[in-house]
């Protein structure tokens, strides 16, 4: 009986260091806690040089497609214009000005995002191009593979330092809108119980459609004929 009651108080003792190591640093135990996902603002930027007429560059239409598609996804802010002019009143920036907006409107660009202004100086003004600009969100992760631990001695059973490192990172560079992680997205409206009956259907196996989906056809069924 007096073995049983030590034996017992040992395993409670350990079981108390551990709690309190624990609490005591939580990234030795938690790896999003030693390589938590930072976010940042940097700037996106995208320079153009003017095709003939004052018009956008057909070559250019990849680079502005994924301005775009960043713009959508991971802005801090609106887009900044800036065109080349030799004057306030230059017709072809003008010209040039209206049509870069235009792109940019045509790829999901609200209109209201786009900020236009002319810029007079002597260097902006002799190349006539457009640098376009905007705050970006980014979703930053620690450096992995630093080996300040010895990962075979640990014995608390705390993590070595690298534990969970490389998931961060994947996670981090998965992430579509790193603003998801400073402002929670807009909810879609859907029912919370919705939601829940789908989430019920998968773990169990089941087919997570509502019940008025028509059934798909499979290619191979037959319906008649030859």
């Amino acid at each position: 009986m007096t073995r049983h009651l030590f034996a017992t108080m040992l395993l409670a003792g350990i079981a108390a260091t551990g709690l309190g190591a624990c609490e005591g640093n939580m990234a030795d135990y938690d790896a999003t806690v030693q390589h938590p996902i930072k976010v940042e603002t940097r700037t996106a930027l995208l320079i153009l040089e003017p095709g003939p007429g004052g018009r956008v560059k057909l070559m250019d239409a990849p680079a502005i497609e994924e301005f775009s598609r960043d713009f959508g996804n991971k802005a801090a802010g609106g887009i900044e214009v800036r065109i080349g002019a030799a004057s306030a009143s230059d017709p072809l920036a003008a010209a040039f000005a209206n049509d870069v907006a235009q792109v940019l409107v045509s790829r999901g660009v609200p209109p209201s995002a786009i900020q236009l202004s002319y810029a007079t100086d002597p260097d902006s003004a002799k190349y006539g191009r457009a640098v376009m600009e905007f705050p970006i969100y980014v979703a930053l992760a620690d450096e992995c593979g630093i080996w300040k631990d010895r990962p075979e001695f640990t014995p608390v059973n705390e993590n070595t330092y690298n534990f969970g490192c490389s998931m961060q990172r994947n996670i981090a560079a998965m992430i579509v809108n790193p603003r998801d992680l400073v402002d929670a997205a807009a909810p879609t409206g859907r029912l919370a119980a919705r939601a829940d009956n789908v989430v019920g259907k998968y773990i169990i196996g089941g087919k997570i459609g509502a019940s008025n989906e028509s059934p798909a056809i499979s290619p191979s069924t037959t319906t008649g004929g030859l």
